[in-house]
């Protein structure tokens, strides 16, 4: 009997003993998240999908966590980031507006694709009506001579051509190259540019509030409600070469004709600038405005090769600006609006590190949305007091990127970059995965 307990204690014993090294194998996850393993561990979404993630300190460059950080994922507007860069290096506080040349009783222009020129969500400092006025020649000719881009953008979505996201490029934009019909009283309906009354009509077979025109027209047809009812809609216009020249004769009360023998761009050519405030940064940052983007990438492309050529443009700052990066990236826009573009997290931390160089650091916060408070992160990422993210957004169809900075409650600052792409449904299980990171970032570092 003696013999018998003896040996149920030792397989006891052994059993015990084999148990305990048995979880000895298993990992552990400490409730207090002491690292950022452990952070981004407690969340199976960061592996399920394909999801690249890049966390540094911005004053040592000391890499805090890395996933997939050299992987290519589609950005988004996560390129403007790019853009951004590019205009700050190239541009810096003035923006050629337009090219001029004088002979006899002729005045050639060209544009320089400077997009602000009658854009309504920017303010005006320069009139090209103020400048023509006292001209003393009988004969304006504007030439396209130097634009040498299609209007839309590569990889594109060609059925969004109807909505004001996706406008078409151009060489001198106007109204932002877009359409705009609104009726402020209920009563009285108003389109801007004048030119397009003429080419727009009721249309009593269209749905409540609708406005839609033809892929190659620029023929506007508009729901027989918006008579009677407040609104305000934008739609773009399809470019056309001697449309510009007769908007600018409508605008301008001067007469403007297009040069159909297209005179280059020579040396002799006057180029007039104007300053450029961070206010147009500020809204392609934190609107994500589309049309600001390719405009300036364009304007950038024609200071450094006297083209206005989005490809041409990028090949070339490929080549400057961003050679150490030049092998990881497939940079096809200056918005983001193309499934062609690839970045990796590891480029975008290099283009936000280069930005911190150039653009004092208080500037260059107030240059993106802030978390709780502007542009695409107003209802996100939100601190107790004050904002702590500044980061710039890129969505689409299965694509939610973040990317900017972030402010420790010590006042260090970090670079962040998550970009998360193949998924399915809503990026919002993205936004709140990524919530909990970004406050133990600021908690704790």
């Amino acid at each position: 009997m003696r013999l018998q307990k003896i040996r149920i204690l030792n397989y006891l014993w052994c059993l015990l003993v084999f148990t305990t090294a048995c979880k000895s194998t298993q990992p552990t996850v400490k409730k207090s998240q002491n690292n950022l393993t452990e952070v981004f561990g407690s969340n199976p979404l960061f592996k399920k999908d394909f999801s690249g993630i890049h966390i540094e300190k911005i004053d040592n460059g000391q890499v805090l966590y890395q996933q997939f950080a050299n992987h290519r994922f589609i950005p988004a507007s996560n390129v403007k980031i790019l853009t951004l860069y590019a205009a700050i290096k190239t541009l810096d506080k003035k923006i050629p507006t337009f090219h001029y040349e004088s002979q006899g009783d002729t005045l050639w222009l060209w544009g320089t694709g400077d997009p602000a020129f009658l854009y309504d969500k920017v303010q005006q400092d320069f009139s090209l009506s103020s400048f023509l006025a006292p001209r003393k020649e009988q004969v304006i000719l504007f030439s396209e001579s130097n634009f040498k881009d299609e209007r839309f953008g590569s990889g594109w979505a060609w059925d969004d051509y109807p909505y004001a996201f996706q406008v078409e490029k151009t060489p001198l934009p106007i109204y932002g190259n877009r359409v705009i019909f609104q009726n402020t009283t209920g009563r009285r309906l108003s389109i801007l540019p004048i030119y397009f009354e003429q080419n727009s009509i009721l249309d009593p077979t269209l749905r409540y509030g609708k406005i839609i025109r033809a892929e190659m027209e620029n023929q506007f047809s508009l729901a027989n409600d918006l008579r009677n009812r407040k609104f305000k809609m934008s739609r773009p216009f399809k470019y056309e070469p001697n449309l510009i020249s007769q908007l600018l004769t409508d605008t301008l009360k001067r007469k403007v004709e297009l040069d159909i023998s297209q005179r280059p761009l020579s040396q002799n050519s006057i180029t007039i600038e104007r300053n450029l405030s961070d206010e147009l940064y500020q809204r392609m940052m934190q609107q994500s405005d589309n049309f600001l983007a390719e405009q300036l990438l364009l304007t950038v492309g024609g200071k450094i090769t006297d083209t206005l050529n989005t490809k041409q443009a990028i090949n070339k700052l490929e080549r400057t600006l961003f050679k150490e990066i030049r092998e990881d990236i497939r940079w096809v826009d200056g918005s983001g609006l193309s499934r062609y573009n690839l970045l990796t997290p590891n480029s975008i931390a290099w283009t936000l590190r280069k930005l911190s160089q150039e653009v004092p650091r208080s500037e260059l916060l107030n240059l993106f949305p802030a978390g709780g408070q502007s542009g695409s992160l107003k209802n996100w990422f939100g601190g107790k007091s004050q904002p702590y993210v500044f980061a710039k957004t890129g969505s689409m169809s299965g694509v939610y990127c973040l990317s900017g900075y972030l402010k420790t409650k010590k006042g260090e600052l970090l670079i962040i970059s998550f970009m998360h792409n193949n998924f399915r449904g809503s990026s919002r299980k993205y936004k709140e995965a990524i919530t909990p990171v970004l406050e133990w970032l600021h908690e704790n570092l």
